[in-house]
């Protein structure tokens, strides 16, 4: 199978290539530090075992001056200084004696120095190392040439070595390395890959690992399966549901019709039978085709709607009865933005659920804005129904937003989508609906981000 390009049009490379790469780079970086220091402890040693090596020597000096005490020192400087360079010649050190910055005896190559210094100086055959300390108001020197420039290069090559070095071994550990570190990761992919739907999980994660990071991937990858299979079953239950729904009229009018051909004769009852139930069934498919809508905000169709002109149109349509029991307590207007149609089903749904269920006693309608407890949104605007009725145990007051859903089957007719389009208009605008405690009754509560002019 070809592997998915990215944006620049490569294709994307595997974490177990980028651990080797990671591996590689890190191996010869630490090779190339610890050259680098051991370098510099080796240059340090060798700089101070040079240091006492030529102040050695102009102890040793110093010791040969001592033994001609009873002669003017300055008469057997000269000559003892040319016994010492003769002594120590193959050792590469050279002395001298100086005084107020210039040899007064001794080999006139050592740099005149005065006592307490030690280091590298420039001299007329390269560079030259050399230390100096104190003798009755001389300074005592004693010089080394020293091969700076080869020393360098010695140690570039060694730094240059140990990265190569350092790779190498990156490389060679890189594959076990890789295989340890993205083991658990590929085992999670290869589960992944052999989950099929039609098994007892959406996806079969394998056996869990003991990496934080892949575990919150399982994580992660299980809750979204259990989002998943529970649309799932949602939308399977809701397909077999409005399959039964349909079927049941259409089958009524089928044989209503077959009947009415077989008589040969036009039945006025039963075509007036026939069309109440197309019209029930029309109703039906509209709402189905509601429910089918997406939750997401479908912002871009919508319009500025007041929810109190479509409370008050929705309650001037009722049945005289019905719309004497109705009480209407609009707040302010309750802007808002939305799809009018389907504000006006979710208004007549709600309405029309409280008045089939509570049959006696009024009937509360009530639009007001409040303060919304996020800053994203300006307000909420809400509507509340309160009826009378014998109101919905705590425990089933989710489950009445479920399509299809009925409490009492067989009391009151209807197909339980009253509610279940209540709460899914809600959603379609950002919203959320919800039966609240009351003290008799239902409480029905709708909230829907309200809209201010900018």
């Amino acid at each position: 199978m070809r592997s998915a390009k990215n944006e620049r049009g490569r294709a994307p490379s595997g974490v177990g290539a980028r651990v080797a790469r990671v591996a590689i780079v890190c191996a010869a970086l630490g090779g190339f530090v610890a050259a680098a220091t051991a370098i510099v402890a080796v240059d340090r040693l060798i700089a101070e075992q040079a240091a006492q090596r030529l102040l050695a020597a102009t102890v040793t000096l110093a010791g040969e001056l001592d033994e001609h005490r009873k002669r003017p020192l300055r008469d057997v400087m000269g000559e003892v200084l040319e016994d010492e360079n003769e002594e120590i010649l193959t050792s590469g050190i050279r002395m001298a004696v100086v005084e107020r910055g210039r040899v007064v005896a001794g080999d006139t190559a050592v740099p005149a120095i005065e006592h307490g210094l030690c280091g590298t100086f420039d001299g007329s055959n390269g560079r030259i190392r050399a230390c100096a300390r104190g003798y009755r108001g001389w300074s005592l020197v004693a010089a080394q040439p020293t091969n700076e420039l080869r020393l360098h290069a010695i140690y570039a090559l060694s730094l240059l070595l140990s990265l190569g070095l350092g790779g190498l071994a990156g490389a060679l550990s890189s594959r076990r390395l890789t295989r340890w570190a993205v083991g658990p990761l590929q085992a999670l992919a290869s589960a992944l890959r052999g989950s099929r739907p039609g098994r007892a999980h959406v996806l079969e994660l394998g056996e869990p690992s003991d990496v934080r990071e892949v575990e919150e991937i399982r994580e992660a990858l299980a809750n979204r399966a259990r989002e998943i299979e529970r649309l799932l079953e949602q939308t399977s239950r809701f397909a077999a549901d409005a399959a039964h729904e349909l079927r049941t009229p259409l089958t009524v009018m089928r044989t209503e019709l077959d009947l009415m051909l077989e008589e040969g004769a036009h039945d006025t009852a039963a075509l007036t039978r026939v069309i109440a139930r197309v019209e029930r069934l029309t109703e039906l498919v509209n709402r189905l085709l509601i429910l089918a809508l997406p939750t997401g905000n479908l912002s871009s169709g919508f319009e500025t709607v007041a929810l109190s002109e479509v409370a008050e149109d929705v309650v001037s349509e009722l049945p005289p009865a019905q719309r004497e029991r109705v009480r209407l307590e609009a707040v302010d207007e309750g802007i808002v933005h939305g799809d009018p149609e389907l504000l006006r089903s979710l208004v007549a749904n709600g309405l029309g659920n409280a008045l089939k269920f509570a049959p006696e006693g009024s009937v509360e309608l009530r639009i007001v804005t409040r303060e919304a407890p996020e800053s994203t949104i300006p307000v909420l605007v809400a509507l509340e129904v309160k009826d009378q009725g014998p109101g919905v145990p705590a425990e089933l007051r989710e489950r009445v937003f479920e399509p299809f859903r009925r409490l009492r089957t067989g009391s009151e007719p209807g197909h339980g989508l009253g509610l279940a389009l209540v709460g899914h208009i809600a959603r379609v605008h950002g919203g959320m609906a919800a039966l609240k405690d009351s003290e008799r009754g239902a409480h029905l509560e709708v909230l829907i981000p309200g809209w201010r002019a900018p």
